[in-house]
């Protein structure tokens, strides 16, 4: 099973990239995409230490909206709804 991680890039440095995924440590990552300019605050999908793919502030919002229903109708909290809501606060901050 693969498992890809949202993370937002804080640096880009040629073909490596520091990212955040929320937690406030910095990890220095592979960026494996060519064809997609990658900026500071970007979202992105993190697997085993390279960039597989940009992501989408309206489709990490959908995901998160998404999570906050599964979670209100479960009535538990989400450890991947406060992954998500972390980092579309960190990626609107950084880009500011």
């Amino acid at each position: 099973m693969c498992w890809g991680v949202p993370a937002v890039v804080r640096k880009i440095d040629g073909e490596f990239a520091e990212i955040d995924y929320g937690d406030g440590v910095l990890r220095k990552v592979i960026v494996g995409i060519a064809e997609e300019k990658l900026n500071k605050g970007d979202l992105v999908i993190v697997h085993a230490g390279v960039i597989i793919t940009k992501l989408s502030f309206e489709d990490a919002s959908t995901t998160a909206e998404m999570l906050r229903d599964i979670a209100r109708t479960a009535g538990e909290s989400s450890d991947l709804l406060e992954h998500y809501e972390r980092i579309l606060k960190l990626s609107k901050e950084v880009k500011e």
